[in-house]
């Protein structure tokens, strides 16, 4: 059985050969085993129409054959076509001792869009400028880069072919809090405070913003992916609350989730963090199928032995194992005795992938990855 089939069966509700095992290595640890400083992977200038760059997606399936894991190709997106007249960015790079700053500019009719981020040498970019500074000005320069109800995109991924069967392609759209907070300078100090005291500016933008991830899945789904991601890890409410995400994700989701169904293709949530009272609102009240990392404490709050009993005949659950206190500080018995720990309360009757809280950390011993790969298909056997 191959790795796609393997996680796909499980996606459904079906039994695989085995436990699927598929640790969050997403960008550190890729990047990483190249010995390349990281800016230079995600600045080569290839084309990928993603979220990352081209090199950096050929680590990562480097990386999966390494620790011959079954993969997640979380990158996968569709170039967005747009009138030559519509604005766009524009960056120039200047090399700087932690790595290499972009900075990006916009030219509207109503002025420019500025940004700017840091790639480092060793560790993951950070946005430190963002476009919407003044809200309301700044949101009418975006809407003119974006575009309005006009939105198309290209047909297939132009990188569908480059996972194989080595695990799932999954195209990503943001939920609403993280498109948001990817947007607004202030981090989420300023975005809870537009939410208290602009409610009428931001629902715009959210009605806005609904149109337009509402046409990306579609366009996605249309294309075939295995895997219709969507992301929110700012919708964790390890920030975040209950009453925020039924007003600005549950509405979505619940539509992407039906879009992603009708046409075969599997739904997939992403929220890290403190997530437990989300696994119930997504389980009874969306078709979605699969969510993840539902982090344990400390991280998050999620207890796998409770959710799985409560919610396994709806939902698969990827995850749960501390990506710190396990996978980068524990020793590789403390790996093997997690691992299996999980998968007894856990992979029952399938819809369980053996994996990480988000995103494992750099320096992760190598060790403790091919451990857990390793339990899964010895001591994760169906009988």
């Amino acid at each position: 059985m191959t790795s796609k089939e393997r996680l796909l069966l499980t996606f459904r509700g079906e039994l695989p050969d085995h436990v699927p095992v598929s640790p969050d290595i997403s960008v550190m640890v890729p990047d990483r085993l190249t010995g390349r400083p990281f800016d230079e992977i995600h600045l080569d200038g290839r084309e990928h129409h993603g979220w990352t760059s081209a090199t950096h997606t050929e680590a990562y399936i480097n990386a999966v054959k390494y620790f011959d894991m079954d993969g997640f190709y979380m990158y996968g997106g569709l170039e967005q076509l747009a009138p030559a007249d519509r604005p766009v960015f524009t960056e120039q790079h200047i090399k700087v001792p932690q790595g290499t700053l972009v900075e990006r500019r916009c030219h509207t009719a109503l002025g420019d869009l500025t940004e700017t981020e840091l790639y480092y040498s060793d560790a993951p970019s950070w946005r430190q400028e963002k476009p919407l500074k003044d809200l309301a000005v700044d949101f009418a320069k975006l809407k003119l880069h974006m575009g309005e109800e006009d939105w198309q995109w290209a047909d297939s991924f132009i990188d569908y072919d480059r996972l194989s069967d080595l695990g799932v392609y999954c195209g990503m759209t943001p939920v609403f809090q993280d498109w948001y907070f990817h947007n607004r300078q202030g981090g989420f100090e300023a975005c809870f405070t537009d939410f208290m005291e602009q409610p009428a500016l931001v629902d715009e933008i959210y009605e806005f913003w609904q149109r337009w991830a509402l046409a990306s899945v579609s366009a996605m789904v249309a294309a075939k992916p295995d895997v219709i991601m969507l992301g929110g890890s700012s919708a964790s409410l390890s920030v975040s609350s209950p009453d925020i995400f039924r007003r600005y994700e549950l509405p979505f989701i619940q539509q992407a989730a039906q879009i992603c169904n009708a046409a075969g293709v599997v739904s997939h949530l992403h929220v890290c963090g403190r997530s437990a009272q989300l696994v119930e609102i997504v389980a009874e009240e969306t078709d979605v199928q699969v969510m993840e990392p539902v982090e344990e404490p400390p991280g998050g709050n999620v207890d796998m032995a409770v959710i799985k009993k409560k919610y396994g005949h709806k939902l698969t659950f990827k995850g749960n194992i501390s990506t710190t206190q396990t996978m980068l500080l524990g020793s590789v018995r403390e790996v093997e005795e997690k691992c299996k720990r999980l998968i007894d309360v856990a992979a029952a009757g399938g819809r369980f992938v053996l994996s990480t809280g988000d995103q494992c950390g750099r320096d992760t011993p190598d060790e403790n990855l091919f451990k857990m790969v390793e339990v899964a298909k010895t001591f994760g056997q169906y009988r």
